[in-house]
């Protein structure tokens, strides 16, 4: 009998990877993942909030800054691992 509540090995919980480090695909280190901008309607991811440390002046292409948050487009996340990865 399966379990429908437990995720399958390549599915992560949110609480998994809330605090995630964030780098982009050129080993380039953001912050952490802080929170998921997701669209009412659709229901879709629209961006990933990443916490960036206080004084660093971090961008990549597409992104936003709103105060320590750095918004990157969740169309640019390539690879969920030990490290979240986005393409830069």
């Amino acid at each position: 009998m399966e379990n429908k509540n437990i995720p399958k090995k390549e599915e992560k919980l949110w609480s998994e990877v809330k605090g995630y480090q964030v780098a982009t695909n050129n080993a380039r280190i953001l912050g952490s993942l802080d929170e998921l901008v997701i669209n009412e309607k659709s229901g879709k991811i629209v961006d990933i909030a990443i916490k960036v440390e206080q004084g660093r002046n971090i961008h990549v292409k597409g992104s936003k800054r709103n105060g320590d948050l750095l918004l990157v487009p969740f169309a640019k996340v390539e690879k969920v691992g030990e490290f979240i990865i986005v393409t830069e």
